[in-house]
């Protein structure tokens, strides 16, 4: 990556447009009062932001540290409905559904997976948004031990509890990202629609819920990356994507042989999504393990994506970096 900044694109830049309203923004904290006001946001993240929240729209504190300085990353669509039920903080407009929920994780973190999945679930369901299409959960200390096992492998029992239902109802496993910070609460985010995506899996790689029991009693529950139609274009949205060849790790020690390796299967996953010939990224989000990493450069089209920079621990202890993303294709792409 050599000089890439920690947030390009900054000041803020919407990453939508055309006739969907979706849009993906990354705002330096000091916009915050301008996003405070809006009534098109469905939800606000923080990144490294200290200073309370006062705005409509629901928001996730993190505890993720930009590599830069604090920023808010902003998902906006129409005109939306903001509400709070049973502590899940929610708003949607006619097509998606934004829904986060905050619970402490200092017990046993399978129960807290099960009960923030199940809480938003329902709130998810109950509205009339039944499919998630991209998901999003941030914890501490994700390698430690409890009860006996890893803690991102007692997430992934907790989360597969509460999914088990909504599977058998006909819901689909989203897109998803899952890192560890080094303090602070569980957060989850996720995006619902009324319709179901598409999921798209990696050839180069073992679908993640079907990892053998190496990887713990419940493989993770989550696809490579989900597709949708909005408008004449379709997005695909990316889960955490890392240096996983089958479903083994490749090159632990060497950031940039896991670079190029993540690159390769984050190609892979574009092109089975079938978005045309020049697709276009939208919005990166690098995990970073580490203080200090020089990341190498990005290849192709990656080089100009709008990126934000995050330190956090990768849920493999041999990985040290993970990319998600938003990619965009259809009819209009090139005329953008």
């Amino acid at each position: 990556m050599g000089k890439k900044t920690w947030a390009r694109g900054l000041p803020a830049r919407a990453f939508g447009g055309g006739v969907e309203r979706m849009r993906i923004s990354y705002y330096p904290a000091d916009r915050r009062v301008e996003l405070e006001g809006r009534d098109d946001i469905l939800g606000v993240v923080g990144y490294g932001v200290t200073t309370a929240w006062q705005g409509r729209a629901p928001y996730v504190a993190t505890a993720l540290v930009p590599t830069g300085p604090p920023v808010y990353e902003v998902i906006a669509g129409g005109p939306a409905v903001s509400a709070l039920r049973d502590g899940v903080r929610y708003a949607y407009d006619d097509e998606w559904l934004f829904a986060a929920v905050t619970l402490g994780a200092g017990g046993s973190i399978a129960s807290v997976a099960a009960e923030a999945y199940g809480s938003i679930l329902r709130v998810a369901e109950d509205e009339g948004y039944g499919y998630l299409i991209r998901a999003w959960q941030y914890f501490p200390d994700i390698h430690a031990a409890d009860e006996g096992l890893e803690r991102y492998r007692q997430f992934n029992r907790g989360r597969h509890q509460a999914l088990e239902g909504y599977l058998a109802r006909g819901g689909l496993r989203p897109a998803a990202t899952c890192i560890g910070t080094r303090a602070g609460d569980l957060t989850l985010h996720v995006l619902a629609r009324r319709t179901p995506g598409i999921a798209i899996e990696n050839p180069r790689q073992v679908c993640a819920y079907r990892y053998p029991d190496t990887y713990g009693p419940r493989p993770p529950d989550f696809v490579r990356a989900m597709k949708v139609a909005g408008g004449p274009r379709e997005w695909l949205w990316i889960s955490g994507t890392a240096a996983i060849v089958g479903h083994e790790s490749q090159a632990p020690g060497d950031l940039e042989a896991q670079a190029r390796e993540t690159f390769t299967n984050l190609d892979a996953v574009v092109a089975c999504a079938g978005l045309g010939a020049q697709p276009r990224v939208l919005a990166a989000k690098v995990y970073v393990r580490g203080q200090g990493a020089v990341l190498p450069p990005w290849p192709g089209s990656w080089r100009s994506a709008p990126t934000l920079i995050l330190r956090g621990d990768i849920c493999r202890a041999e990985l040290a970096l993970e990319i998600e993303a938003v990619v965009v294709g259809g009819p209009q792409n090139e005329a953008q």
